[in-house]
């Protein structure tokens, strides 16, 4: 008797954790080019030898804006280019976060930081925010900062 209660428990919980959404990966939205709506260029990076373009892209998919940024260098002899790595932002890009994004934009240092802003509403209480992300592109990590807009 213990063991089918603690089985519907578990199922319970679990359903209610993935009703919050999830995190859309990078590798997901590059499947829905349709969906891609703006790009931006930010600039150039620099790791060590290796070089190459910086650019954010804006998704629309699952009824709000999606952000992820690509790291892009050359391929083989530098003859065509390729993305070498993909970034994206968990408190952006969760499935039902509703957040829409307006007067973005981003720039490199030249080396191994790039600096994301723009204005964000929320879609479920139409709140306003400014947000900024300092991404450190050698490492993937971030710092994420969300104030309300006045």
């Amino acid at each position: 008797m213990r063991a089918p209660l603690c089985g519907l428990l578990l199922a319970s919980l679990a359903g209610q954790s993935l009703a919050l959404g999830r995190e859309v990966p990078y590798a997901e939205a590059r499947e829905q080019f349709a969906s891609l709506r703006q790009i931006l260029d930010c600039g150039t990076w620099r790791l060590q030898t290796a070089s190459g373009d910086l650019r954010l892209l804006r998704y629309s998919l699952y009824g709000q804006d999606l952000l992820f940024v690509d790291r892009i260098g050359p391929a083989g002899a530098g003859e065509r280019w390729q993305v070498e790595r993909g970034y994206g932002f968990a408190e952006i890009n969760n499935d039902h976060a509703e957040w829409q994004f307006e007067q973005l934009r981003c720039s490199s240092d030249g080396q191994a930081g790039l600096e994301l802003e723009g204005l964000a509403e929320r879609g479920h209480d139409q709140s306003r925010w400014n947000i900024h992300i300092h991404l450190d592109l050698s490492d993937g990590h971030y710092r994420y900062e969300a104030n309300p807009s006045e």
